[in-house]
């Protein structure tokens, strides 16, 4: 058990880290030796959590009269608009290459509400989670 929690905490990790996120976390849990569910989860669950932490964050900056005043500055109603219409499809595809990290400050600060926020980079990095996944437990070789 003690075995299993090192690696889980380990693939937890480097997904959290902001340089290597998805795209290191998912291999390292399968070479450290986890199942194909646990080599998704705990990546996931380590990419995912910057978006609840910048989202916490972000609340409690907005408690600060003048960065809150900033903040409503720096967004336009129009972008907001587009964001919230169709921002998720902007998620799904740039979260992978732009990280986590990035897309979630960015998407904060420019309006988009916390519910999409929240659900759309979710999704994202399950998809790309699993893809990952799966491409590596078939062998796919893409140096080739």
């Amino acid at each position: 058990m003690i075995e299993y929690l090192e690696k889980a905490v380990s693939a937890w990790f480097v997904g959290f880290f902001p340089a290597t996120e998805i795209y290191v976390a998912v291999p390292l849990a399968i070479a450290l030796g986890l199942d194909s569910v646990s080599s998704v989860f705990w990546p996931l669950l380590g990419n995912f959590s910057p978006v609840l932490l910048i989202e916490f964050l972000y609340e409690q900056l907005l408690r600060i009269p003048r960065l809150r005043s900033w903040f409503k500055r720096l967004r336009s109603e129009r972008v907001i608009r587009y964001l919230n219409r169709w921002g998720g499809w902007f998620v799904f595809v740039m979260t992978p290459w732009t990280g986590v990290w990035a897309m979630a400050i960015t998407l904060k600060f420019l309006g988009m509400r916390r519910r999409r926020i929240l659900i759309t980079t979710f999704i994202s990095i399950f998809i790309y989670a699993v893809a990952l996944a799966t491409l590596i437990r078939f062998g796919v070789d893409w140096v080739s």
